[in-house]
């Protein structure tokens, strides 16, 4: 071997000492990929101990920037904080995976190509490329790398790294029937007042003074604002843009710190819309973060009851990355085209519901004056979809419509007429209505304006139709408790539902005896129900089995039929419930558009006897009807006779339903 063939060995065989330098610039922590690389290695000109030297400082290379440490790779210059190197031109925690594809070594040149695998939020979207590296020998035979900030990426120039961004998402909406948007992203006011530049004195004024002008307390948002210490902006009240654009702009303009800040935020369509089924959101507060951990990072809006709480990890934004080019040096980055890379956008996966934007809106309308807590629940007969589920005003968010708990009072009779039925009776068949009746020492009455000309013998027709508590308590002997839970279950009470959130089916105690039994028999006692619970039960008339609510179309139950529900009884039912609107406390609706009407009034005593009702306990009003294709109830918690308070209720909402256009088939 002569002495150039030595020396050129001796280069070949003899790394030289590791070294490195870099700048940190990251702004999110991502879970690095696993570890691991491989090479495949073209050599030509140097030897074997060459081409082991050229690989074996590539695959360095590539261990050092996937652990983002430079302190045993070989580079040319040398850095002075090796530890930092990499990790200065990477982006922030996220570690890429590099591998070695080839080396090709010309004598004392060699050129590396290294493929880059980075992870990412979404493990199934993985940035892949590839770029080189140049290597040289030096005279001691060592390979080193020579440095260029393109190594990390091909596109980046020498003083420059990867930095990555957060593109915030938006969260997902809600849609009503036929994908009608319910609940969406919208444009908001954020009203406030701005301290930056204000004494503590003035800062008080302002607050005073904004507090007036957008009628909020005052001194609860004076203390807000004093508590806020040193922090600039204090939120006052947010609104949509509609109302913003009803404020008093200039009142508001002149006050000192006033500050108005444009968000963007998931709304219902309006105000409040089904609130108590729907939900709201809100931002996370630090218990949130705390439980939650990573799941909430750079999250704006999480849910709060209803659907939105109850759905949240699917309506929840998802956020996405962007790697772009950072100036190690800190100086501004000339602006690019695009990115390097931007993460895909995960497909919009809004919630639909079955709820009828028109029909609701036209419900809450229709109760928006009741006094106390009220609902309106309608259900489309043929499928049990929920079209309606409407709270009124006075139920503080409560969701009175699916989770309220009351006596179903005279509505009930129509359970106990099935029972009847089931006994041998027909709605032809003779009962006995008298003033009043007792048992076991305990006296029920009819209702104080029950006409005398309907009291003695009548069939089972005109006492349903007259509401005659006496003539069916006169039959309790015949029907045990269990025949009134047995045909209250027909009609969807008790049933086991599953509509996404929770829900009140009813319920019938199966154990009552005696004056309890009695009161059952005209649905008061231990008897529960929802007016949800009471829509099914009309729609289970109308359809002649059982009805099962769905409010998610997704995840549409299996259609429920009471096996022992006859095409019979459903008949008969629906003519006792036909004779209400031609001949009692429903004339109102007979002959109206759209279709035959059958339906019950109720009546539920409540509470204690009150002086202010001439000793009478308070009573709670109900009406359930149907109409083609959909069956609804009425429900006012401290309201008057059903025939009273629900009865003009109902009228308001049949007519709704033909003028926004509805047809009762559900078309």
């Amino acid at each position: 071997m002569d002495a150039s063939s030595v020396g050129s060995y001796i280069r070949c065989m003899n790394p030289a000492p590791n070294s490195i330098h870099m700048t940190r610039r990251h702004l999110l922590t991502l879970t690095a990929l696993g570890a691991g690389a491989s090479s495949i290695t073209v050599l030509s000109g140097c030897g074997s101990g060459a081409q082991r030297g050229a690989k074996d400082a590539a695959q360095k290379l590539a261990n050092g920037l996937q652990a983002a440490d430079a302190t045993d790779v070989p580079l040319t210059p040398a850095p002075t904080d090796p530890s930092a190197f990499f990790s200065l031109r990477m982006v922030g925690e996220m570690r890429p995976r590099v591998t070695v594809a080839n080396v090709d070594v010309q004598d004392t040149k060699a050129t590396a190509n290294l493929k880059f695998d980075w992870d990412s939020l979404d493990p199934d979207q993985i940035w892949s490329y590839t770029s080189s590296a140049d290597l040289a020998q030096d005279d001691s035979g060592a390979w080193n790398v020579q440095w260029s900030d393109a190594i990390v990426h091909p596109d980046l120039q020498d003083g420059q790294g990867l930095a990555l961004e957060l593109i915030p998402g938006e969260r997902s909406g809600i849609l009503g029937n036929d994908d009608v948007p319910i609940v969406s992203n919208q444009e908001v006011h954020v009203l406030g007042i701005n301290k930056a530049d204000l004494s503590p004195e003035d800062a008080e004024t302002s607050a005073r003074e904004l507090a007036e002008v957008v009628d909020i307390p005052v001194q609860e948002y004076q203390e807000k604002v004093h508590a806020y210490g040193d922090e600039a902006f204090v939120e006052a009240i947010t609104l949509r843009r509609s109302d913003f654009l009803k404020l008093d702009g200039r009142r508001a303009g002149a006050i000192d710190g006033y500050e108005v800040q444009t968000r963007t935020m998931p709304l219902a369509v309006t105000k409040g819309f089904a609130g108590a089924l729907i939900g709201s959101v809100r931002t996370p507060t630090a218990e949130d973060l705390e439980t939650a951990g990573d799941e909430l990072d750079g999250v704006d809006w999480i849910g709060s009851g209803g659907l939105q709480e109850a759905f949240d990890d699917r309506l929840r934004a998802v956020n996405r990355l962007r790697v772009t080019v950072s100036q190690l040096d800190g100086a501004r980055t000339p602006p690019r085209l695009e990115a390097l890379w931007e993460q895909s956008a995960a497909p919009d996966s809004p919630l639909r519901t079955t709820l009828d934007v028109p029909l609701q809106r036209a419900a809450e309308e229709i109760i928006a004056n009741t006094d106390s807590p009220s609902a309106l629940v309608a259900v489309r007969v043929s499928t049990g979809d929920v079209l309606v589920a409407a709270c009124g005003p006075d139920d503080n968010a409560y969701p009175t419509a699916t989770l309220g708990q009351y006596a179903p009072g005279s509505t009930f009779k129509i359970a106990t007429s099935m029972a009847l039925l089931r006994k041998g009776l027909t709605e032809d068949s003779t009962v006995h209505c008298t003033e009043n009746i007792s048992v076991d020492g305990r006296s029920f009455n009819n209702a104080g304006t029950y006409l005398s000309d309907h009291l003695g013998d009548i069939s089972l027709k005109e006492a349903i139709a007259q509401s005659c508590n006496t003539a069916l308590i006169d039959r309790h002997e015949e029907v045990s408790q269990d025949d009134l839970a047995d045909a209250g279950a027909a009609l969807g009470i008790g049933a086991e539902w599953d509509l996404g959130i929770p829900a009140y089916s009813g319920n019938i105690p199966r154990d009552e005896t005696g004056t309890e039994h009695a009161a059952s028999m005209i649905g008061q006692g231990k008897v529960q129900t929802s007016p949800l619970a009471m829509a099914i039960f009309a729609a289970s008339v109308a359809a002649g089995e059982t009805v099962t609510p769905q409010l998610l179309p997704e995840d549409k139950p299996a259609k429920s039929v009471s096996t022992d529900f006859t095409s019979a009884e459903a008949a008969q039912l629906r003519s006792l419930m036909r004779a209400v609107v031609t001949e009692g406390h429903l004339l109102d609706l007979d002959a109206h558009p759209g279709g035959e009407v059958i339906g019950k009034t109720g009546t539920a005593e409540f509470g204690e006897a009150d002086p202010d009702r001439g000793g009478f306990p308070r009573t709670h009003s109900w009406v359930i009807a149907a109409q083609a294709d959909l069956a609804f109830s009425v429900f006012v918690e401290d309201g008057d006779y059903g025939s009273v308070t629900g009865a003009p209720l109902a009228k308001k909402f049949l007519d709704a339903v033909q003028s926004v256009g509805q047809t009762s088939s559900g078309a």
